[in-house]
């Protein structure tokens, strides 16, 4: 039969387990509004002190653990939902942003918005109003004010999307910082958990704050985690974190993530010093993989966006040493065959080989009489050693592909850019050509050639260049760096032209008289033929892939639009998602305050309980013991 004071040491273990469950609760209660606080359970078994034939003979109760509430699959769907909300909100925002510099813009000389398309359409329509008055000084000057304000909304849109290429630019940095502050903060938490839970402790609390961190560390990027026992059942526990393929946090190690900047461009009107991230182990940081999610893919994204457009080509020439001079690769066969649609770099860009990409410092394009584009690349030698030249030789020898500068499938600034730079290369072409092949002046005596309407600045001098056109429909052959003529001035392609230097020209500025209206010299001052053609370019279907002028503009306006509303529309649904899995996991491990309440009544009961059996067991005792006589 059971000890005499048996029922003493079970009533003992009662009050001893339902104190640590009112304690347990208590601690719930209190954390009701902490952040990614779980619930906490004392956890309970019966003890068994004697087991013999059908007889059981029962100790008491014992808690086992304080376990934490807790489901990993809402916790991995949290924060894969997180990462992908966070990616489509960071792109919304930027492409909100976007829309409104590419729909409207502050002209110089007012307050109020215009739309690029209005002040195209402002330009034409006063053109179309000389047209009428060919003669009217007043009218002229209004044509080349209206191309002045047009050409300055084009400059202010990109401009401001270069100060958005920059803000993209400076948050990819301010990511990473943030990714290597979590990392250890989650590093630092890891070693308490293992200290505290090596020696038998609990450390739910503690659980419950790294899961925390992880959940915000999401917000930045994709992030896989993995806890495993130590292999042999001895030592502490191994906790790793996982992003874009690497592995962010080792236990008690963290491979930080390095920012550097680049000292070379990806695109013609890409800012300086761009960032680029490497891990600090040195392995490949892979910054357009699909894999990598939250805001740093979609910084990556706006930045660098191009929507899968580069220069791509064979590769058929190579330095053969380290001594050649000038040390060159050159590119055949390329995708792009038209000086309006080219915008890789004019100086240090980039060209990928077999996988590694070379720094170039300067190129030139040789145009055949079909059309067809040579390209020649001036590698930087100091950067190269003779692997890189085996490596040079074998692409040509198997005919491999070289890509100058970067693919990013994503519609970014530096597509929008694109878009521009075509447009105002494209127009100002078929605009000037007219232009040159008509005649100015009032009357027959003064009347001169025309020169160029719209042009460049030449970053150097400030002044326009001299452009060259097409022969026979071809582009002539160039050097992507213009070179200073002899009487200081500078012959340029329209490769030069991009929507950041795009201008009226000064003479025509400083004489609108300039203006050629008229086809022959011989003409008089009413004579508005080439004028008219002037106007009718505005209507020419076939200029771009997307018809007129005009719409092209509202084409690639459209599109950040339509990019906009869909970014919003994914966000949208995200949110929601992201919403709904919170709750499945508040609903497991969140604390109801109801639930606790009753929760504290049924664990007093059950402590009162306890009492009220070691009360009958000193009545017991005291019968026994004091009013036997024995």
């Amino acid at each position: 039969m059971a000890s005499t004071f048996g029922s003493f040491e079970i009533a003992r273990s009662g009050m001893m387990a339902y104190q640590a469950a009112i304690q347990t609760t208590s601690h719930n209660v209190a954390n009701i509004e902490t952040k990614g606080y779980s619930k906490q359970v004392a956890n309970m078994t019966s003890m068994v002190s004697n087991k013999g034939g059908f007889l059981v003979q029962g100790a008491g109760v014992l808690v086992t653990d304080i376990s934490r509430l807790r489901d990993e699959y809402y916790d991995v769907k949290y924060q894969s939902t997180q990462s992908a909300y966070s990616q489509y909100d960071t792109e919304r925002i930027y492409l909100n942003e976007m829309q409104s510099i590419l729909a409207a813009g502050i002209t110089s000389d007012s307050d109020t918005p215009a739309l690029i398309t209005s002040a195209f359409a402002s330009f034409n329509a006063t053109l179309s109003d000389l047209v009428g008055k060919p003669d009217n000084g007043t009218i002229r000057r209004q044509c080349v004010t209206t191309a002045e304000t047009f050409t300055e909304f084009v400059r202010n849109v990109a401009d401001k999307l270069q100060q958005q290429q920059e803000q993209a630019n400076t948050q990819i940095k301010s990511c990473v910082e943030q990714i290597n502050a979590y990392a250890e903060k989650i590093v630092s938490l890891t070693k308490q958990i293992n200290e505290i839970e090596t020696y038998g402790g609990v450390a739910n609390d503690l659980r419950d704050q790294r899961t925390v961190l992880i959940d915000e560390l999401s917000q930045y990027c994709s992030v896989e985690t993995l806890e495993k026992e130590p292999a042999d059942g001895v030592g502490d526990k191994q906790f790793y974190v996982y992003m874009n393929g690497g592995v962010l946090v080792d236990t008690y190690q963290v491979n930080k993530l390095k920012v550097e900047q680049k000292d070379t461009y990806s695109n013609i009107n890409d800012i300086k010093g761009c960032y680029e991230i490497k891990w600090a182990d040195g392995t490949d940081f892979r910054s357009y993989s699909r894999l990598l999610g939250g805001q740093l893919q979609a910084l990556f994204e706006i930045r660098d966006g191009n929507n899968d457009i580069a220069l791509n080509g064979t590769v058929t020439k190579a330095p053969q040493s380290l001594n050649d001079n000038p040390c060159e690769v050159v590119v055949t066969g390329t995708n792009c065959n038209d000086v309006n649609k080219l915008n890789i770099p004019s100086h240090d860009g980039e060209i990928t080989i077999l996988g590694h990409t070379y720094a170039y410092d300067s190129f030139t394009v040789d145009v055949d009489a079909s059309g067809n584009f040579t390209y020649t690349f001036q590698l930087r030698r100091e950067e190269l050693n003779s692997t890189h030249i085996n490596a040079l030789n074998r692409a040509v020898a198997n005919g491999n592909e070289a890509t100058a500068g970067s693919k990013v499938n994503f519609r970014g600034i530096p597509y929008y850019m694109a878009q521009l730079n075509e447009f105002v290369r494209t127009y100002s072409e078929q605009f000037n050509a007219i232009q040159k092949s008509g005649w100015n002046g009032y009357s027959v005596p003064d009347s001169q050639l025309g020169i160029e309407f719209f042009n460049a600045t030449v970053p150097t001098t400030g002044e326009n260049y001299i452009m060259q056109e097409k022969v026979n429909g071809v582009d002539k052959s160039f050097e992507s760096m213009a070179k200073q003529n002899a009487d200081g001035t500078y012959t340029g392609s329209y490769y030069y032209m991009t929507a950041l230097n795009f201008c009226v020209s000064a003479k025509m500025v400083e004489d609108p008289t300039l203006i050629a209206a008229k086809d022959t010299a011989e003409a008089g001052s009413d004579n508005a033929v080439n004028l008219q053609k002037l106007t009718e370019l505005k209507d020419k279907a076939d200029m771009f892939v997307y018809g007129a002028p005009d719409s092209f503009i509202q084409a690639f306006t459209s599109t950040v639009g339509v990019d906009c509303r869909k970014s919003e529309s994914l966000a949208e649904s995200q949110s929601n998602l992201l919403y709904m899995v919170d709750s499945s996991r508040k609903a497991i491990s969140g604390v109801d305050e109801d639930e606790e309440g009753a929760d504290l009544l049924l664990f007093q009961q059950m402590l009162y309980n306890q009492y009220k059996a070691l009360s009958v067991m000193a009545e017991v005792i005291d019968k026994l013991i004091n009013e036997t006589a024995v």
